[in-house]
């Protein structure tokens, strides 16, 4: 009897320990999956118009909204619940700032997915050490120190030769 339930419990945990083996068909990108079922047209509609979001706000920040003075044609419309935003430059500083802060929330929302698969792809990334890494950037340095001197002569040698054509 004993032996019956052990057999028992093996072979659960056998069904438990599985895991399911994908075909090369079945496999597919994380990084598709999240292009396909994250971006709706409405996302995209909200990338397109929250750059614009952050204009406006830009724009009533600063108070160059389509007149030098906002509130000749905003502060001033019959519309009380307008006016009230347009009135004084106090409000209209901070309905510039909201609406940039929503539009740059936005964009940050839009980013979300794809920015999370790169992070869990830098925590696998093997970063060089101090030594390696200074050793790179002054091989890069010194490279960009040797085309400054070789762009130099090459100007020093090639401009007696443009004037001389300049002059013809």
């Amino acid at each position: 009897m004993a032996e019956i339930e052990k057999k028992a419990k093996v072979a659960k945990k056998e069904k438990v320990e599985k895991r399911p083996k994908f075909t090369p068909e079945e496999k597919h990108s994380r990084v598709l999956e999240i292009l396909k079922k994250e971006y709706t047209i409405e996302n995209w509609l909200l990338a397109v118009l929250s750059p614009v979001l952050i204009l406006y706000g830009v724009y009533i920040t600063i108070g160059k909204f389509g007149s030098v003075d906002l509130t000749a044609i905003l502060g001033n419309s019959g519309i009380g619940f307008i006016d009230f935003f347009f009135q004084t430059d106090l409000a209209r500083t901070i309905v510039g700032i909201v609406l940039m802060v929503i539009g740059s929330l936005v964009i940050i929302y839009l980013l979300l997915p794809i920015l999370r698969p790169s992070y869990q792809e830098l925590k696998k990334v093997t970063w060089p050490t101090a030594k390696q890494l200074g050793t790179d950037t002054s091989r890069v340095f010194a490279f960009f120190v040797f085309l400054m001197v070789l762009f130099t002569l090459y100007g020093f040698a090639l401009d007696p030769l443009f004037k001389w054509l300049y002059s013809l």
